[in-house]
């Protein structure tokens, strides 16, 4: 929670004794460890690929990781989804009298290069399978933006805590994409990218 993703273990740098407990049959250490952990700055550029494209943005894939969204109205400016390709394009009108637009597609699995806007965290405090017992959490965000959604499939509605307002919301509707199908466990990270600037956007476009 607001310190990054956790990509693998580095190392051990202390294993303390080991303690039983009583119908437990593991040994319990405390330990000291490293990890190797993902975290972009706020202004860093990246390139990934497009994974996904709706008429809320384009999801965006690093590999390794690929809860990133660009939001319509970040994307380059102007831009429209076409709901036949079901692909976002721009359209790039020329200060030369006379030429004509030129319409440059975000194509699925190609390379793009983006700005990152804000980060997101999600952090469940409590969950159950129980009708009684859902999901609560508290979100935080380290820069202003939007914040993912938790999920819990056997409620309709769980309780979240954004900046001191508690409200309900949707468990399968996913705030970043406003995606309402998106279902399953909430996205512990969460990017909000931008690619509307010079330069950024897809690769192939920049030659």
């Amino acid at each position: 929670m607001d310190v990054g993703l956790g990509v693998c273990l580095y190392d051990f740098v202390e294993i303390g004794d080991a303690y039983l407990y009583p119908s437990d049959g593991a040994a319990h250490h405390r330990v000291t460890f490293r990890l190797m952990v993902f975290r972009p700055f706020i202004g860093e550029v990246l390139v990934g690929r497009v994974a996904q494209c709706n008429e809320n943005g384009i999801k965006v894939s690093l590999g390794f990781f690929d809860d990133i969204f660009v939001p319509s109205y970040l994307l380059q400016t102007p831009s429209e989804f076409d709901p036949r390709e079901n692909v976002w394009v721009w359209t790039y009108n020329s200060d030369e009298p006379g030429e004509p637009a030129v319409r440059y597609p975000m194509e699925v699995d190609e390379a793009i290069r983006f700005r990152v806007r804000s980060i997101n965290f999600a952090h469940i405090k409590h969950s159950g399978s129980s009708g009684s017992s859902g999901a609560v959490g508290g979100l935080g965000s380290v820069a202003t933006g939007p914040v993912g959604s938790m999920g819990n499939p056997t409620n309709p509605k769980v309780e979240i805590e954004v900046g001191g307002m508690v409200g309900l919301r949707r468990p399968r509707s996913d705030t970043l994409t406003g995606d309402d199908g998106a279902g399953g466990p909430v996205a512990p990270m969460q990017l909000m990218g931008t690619t509307n600037e010079d330069g950024l956007g897809m690769l192939a476009w920049w030659g």
